[in-house]
């Protein structure tokens, strides 16, 4: 894949693209999930735009949801494409 400039990956197609990751922690009762790229592309269209204020809207904490909690208390961490295999320093 050649890479485009400017980067640009504020949709979930272009991230999916990019290759890269992104995680979300529920700021309320500490859960960490690393989300499916490619199964939200298929749940919301390559289209949706991938900044917090817009993840914020569509995405919530199941567990603080049933527990009647602030569900929508998240924080998003993208993560860089990195090569499969990385530099370890020798014990």
């Amino acid at each position: 894949m050649a890479m485009r400039f400017p980067f640009t990956e504020d949709t979930l197609g272009k991230k999916l693209e990019a290759g890269t990751g992104l995680s979300v922690d529920c700021l309320t009762c500490r859960r960490h999930a690393i989300l499916d790229i490619a199964e939200l592309v298929k749940r919301l269209g390559p289209d949706q735009r991938c900044m917090h204020h817009d993840l914020i809207n569509v995405l919530f904490c199941h567990e603080c949801r049933a527990a009647g909690r602030d569900d929508r208390n998240l924080h998003f961490t993208n993560h860089a494409k990195t090569p499969d295999r990385r530099w370890t320093p020798c014990p």
